[in-house]
């Protein structure tokens, strides 16, 4: 299965970022970047402010955008990961390409399921740090570390679902606490 089959469209944002293009930024375009789904589908973009917020999107409430480091190799670029602050409360899945770019960025060691406190949940946009686009190499990287997730999940499914359970758990008694709490 290839993974430009994981929708290379841009859904209503732009049409110009498709499959081996990198479009240019203009401040009437937006951003490139790549929008990760859960599931490890992805797609490349083009975004604004306004466009991140609907496309992190959870039960048609539109996003609060949260950024975090993220990196795809220990010691290669860094990059920003947009996403959904309210992505747990709504049940978004963890995201565990977001979750090990994280865990990259912050602690050089790309093993997302040490820590599952740290998990990121919901679509996830990647994009260049300085708000820049992200280029052809940034690509490469990430759908290098999307196939070695697919492969993990695939090979090793009994570790991959107890970090998976483990992160949901681990919300749904947070948001349990915040919902006695009121």
């Amino acid at each position: 299965m290839s993974n430009e089959q994981h929708d290379a469209t841009t859904a209503s944002v732009s049409a110009d970022a498709t499959p081996g293009s990198t479009p240019d930024s203009t401040a009437d375009q937006g951003r490139f970047g790549v929008l990760v789904q859960p599931d490890l589908s992805y797609r490349r973009i083009i975004f604004d402010d306004a466009a991140a917020r609907q496309l992190l999107a959870s039960g048609g409430v539109e996003a609060e955008v949260e950024e975090a480091e993220a990196a795809f190799e220990q010691e290669g670029e860094r990059y920003r990961a947009l996403y959904n602050a309210g992505a747990a409360a709504a049940g978004e899945e963890p995201n565990p390409i977001a979750s090990m770019a994280r865990n990259t960025a912050d602690t050089s060691n790309p093993d997302f399921l040490a820590d599952p406190t740290r998990a990121i949940r919901g679509p996830v946009i990647f994009a260049a740090r300085e708000g820049g686009n992200l280029g052809e190499g940034s690509i490469d990287a990430l759908e290098q570390a999307i196939r070695a997730l697919e492969n993990y999940r695939d090979d090793e499914t009994g570790e991959y679902e107890l970090w998976h359970n483990a992160v949901v758990n681990r919300d749904g008694e947070a948001s349990g606490e915040a919902d006695q709490s009121e």
